[in-house]
């Protein structure tokens, strides 16, 4: 087999994945169907066969797995949006698994925040079913040197603090009445922001292994930002690969 090059490189959300879906299933040039568990990615006890491990080298690594649809002349590979939850091996086009996995009514909560704003929801499958936004003051960074920045700086990391407790408060609300049903948490926002407030907020500590480290994004937290989350939520990324002409 010609080694295998990426062509294009996608974010689709649910819909658009789902009409990927129904082509590969009928047009035809799909000769198999694998489905790998996010352990079987880059499990060393199970190497894969070279042709399966060079596709892999070539679209990285996945929390979630990959769906791979391999066929003569091309394939494509789905980084999912959640985690694959069994290894498929199949003759021809099987796309069930991921349209299953794609319409799972999962509990997901969502977390929002940069510094002065946060928003809370929980989503089941599509539908927000909990949500509570708010805001809190933090200053800008000061420019004066001295004591003067100094004083500043403190002040400043009391507001951050402050806001940090505020939106872990609003999280334990909002997500208490789902908490033993959450599949998956997803944080949006800017990463450092998003660390230091996983450090200060226990409930996200003990969240931890619920949390997806892909980080959703999001300009302006709020109620808007929520209602038009589902749709990054449940993005998949898809990657089409072609044989290297100089393979």
């Amino acid at each position: 087999m010609p080694t295998a090059q990426v062509t294009n490189r996608h974010w689709a959300s649910k819909t658009s994945l789902l009409r990927t879906l129904a082509e590969v299933a009928t047009s035809g040039w799909c000769t198999r169907s694998l489905y790998l568990r996010p352990e079987s990615v880059t499990d060393p006890e199970k190497p894969h066969e070279p042709s399966v491990a060079a596709l892999l080298s070539q679209v990285g690594g996945s929390e979630t797995g990959f769906a791979l649809f391999l066929g003569d002349e091309h394939t494509v590979a789905v980084r999912p949006p959640f985690p694959i939850s069994r290894n498929v091996d199949a003759d021809g086009p099987d796309v069930a698994p991921l349209g299953e996995l794609l319409n799972a009514r999962l509990i997901i909560g969502v977390v929002l925040l940069r510094l002065g704003r946060y928003a809370v929801g929980v989503l089941e499958g599509d539908r927000l079913v909990a949500t509570k936004t708010g805001s809190r003051h933090v200053k800008s960074r000061h420019r004066a040197g001295g004591s003067s920045q100094r004083r500043f700086e403190r002040s400043r990391e009391r507001l951050i603090r402050e806001l940090f407790d505020k939106a872990c408060e609003v999280t334990q609300g909002v997500f208490a009445r789902h908490l033993s049903d959450i599949d998956y948490v997803l944080l949006g926002g800017e990463r450092l922001t998003l660390g230091g407030f996983v450090k200060r907020c226990r409930l996200m500590q003990e969240l931890e292994r619920l949390t997806l480290s892909r980080r959703l994004s999001v300009d302006r937290p709020g109620q808007a930002a929520l209602d038009g989350i589902a749709r990054e939520v449940w993005k998949s990324e898809v990657v089409t690969l072609g044989p290297d002409a100089g393979g």
